[in-house]
């Protein structure tokens, strides 16, 4: 399972637009952060490669060409803001030849979209996501002209239809919600596990846009995970935020689940990515289990627009 991060800004990206603070006009292409989403893919046995999507932000056309997007499986939607969903249109390229068993027995679209083949490609969220987003985008639901010119987009309760004991499937990708809470808005973490080629579990943790993470659902990542190669988290800055993690509460959570790595996402211009590692350096003596982490080679500290990580491999 490979892992590639398209974004790792926060909701204005980086640079910000119109300031002119040291972050937002330095040189470094480390520093320069499109709004948060990921590609997911996975080499099947038979030969076939599938693709999934961490959020759609605004620039999710951008990403798409820029990484070479060229097929999707699915799309995981952490929640609603407008920095992680408002790129949902462009999903139409994709859509209109995706068939899904499950799109089949919760809704039939075929009918309303006679011209196109499939049932429409499957979009995995809380229940709170899918209502903002069928209301963001209610164009998409209503009778239009035929044409072809809207998403077929098939909407899945994903913590309605998916547990430990029974996780969604996409090819051989194993992929659990893990609900997270983002201020006094229900979130989606996404806990993504393969085989790897030690025929061992291996998993990434991805819980972006958050400042609480139950113990319950800790406990599920857990119990789930088998050896965790990477957590990527929500780490907007240094000081503390009433909806994101700080970099030391991120730290906090990750010493809870001991990843094999650690990357910060969600990154604000408030520090560069030199100074979050240095952050990171110069408090590791806190937090013994990631020091050891690091000691043992492990990477703990800020990812950034088109890092790619795997699992399993």
């Amino acid at each position: 399972m490979r892992f590639t991060f398209m974004g790792t800004g926060t909701s204005h990206g980086i640079p910000v637009i119109a300031c002119t603070c040291a972050v937002c006009t330095n040189s470094q292409s480390k520093d320069k952060r499109l709004r948060c989403s990921a590609y997911v893919t996975s080499d099947e046995p038979d030969g076939k490669k599938i693709g999934i999507v961490i959020d759609t932000g605004p620039e999710f056309r951008i990403q798409a060409l820029k990484y070479g997007i060229s097929s999707l499986r699915a799309v995981l939607l952490t929640h609603s803001h407008a920095d992680h969903l408002n790129g949902l249109d462009d999903i139409r390229i994709f859509s209109h030849t995706k068939y899904s068993s499950k799109c089949k027995k919760i809704v039939d679209l075929a009918a309303e979209y006679p011209e196109t083949q499939g049932e429409g490609i499957p979009i995995y969220a809380n229940e709170s996501t899918i209502a903002d987003a069928r209301s963001r985008f209610d164009y998409i639901f209503k009778p239009t002209q035929i044409g072809g010119g809207k998403p077929k987009l098939c909407f899945i309760d994903a913590e309605k239809h998916f547990s430990s004991e029974m996780p969604l499937k996409i090819g051989s990708l194993s992929i659990l919600p893990i609900p997270i809470m983002h201020g006094t808005v229900p979130a989606e973490g996404w806990l993504l596990s393969c085989t790897g080629r030690d025929g061992k579990k291996h998993s990434i943790a991805y819980l972006t846009d958050c400042n609480y993470i139950s113990e319950s659902s800790l406990n599920v990542i857990r119990s789930s995970m088998g050896i965790l190669d990477h957590l990527v988290i929500d780490a907007l800055r240094q000081d503390k935020h009433s909806t994101h993690c700080s970099f030391l509460e991120a730290m906090q959570y990750a010493q809870q689940l001991e990843p094999q790595n650690v990357w910060f996402t969600h990154i604000c211009h408030d520090n560069s990515h030199e100074q979050i590692e240095q952050f990171v350096h110069d408090n590791l003596n806190l937090f013994p289990k990631l020091k050891k982490i690091a000691e043992n080679g492990g990477s703990i500290g800020p990812a950034w627009d088109g890092l790619e990580i795997s699992a399993g491999e």
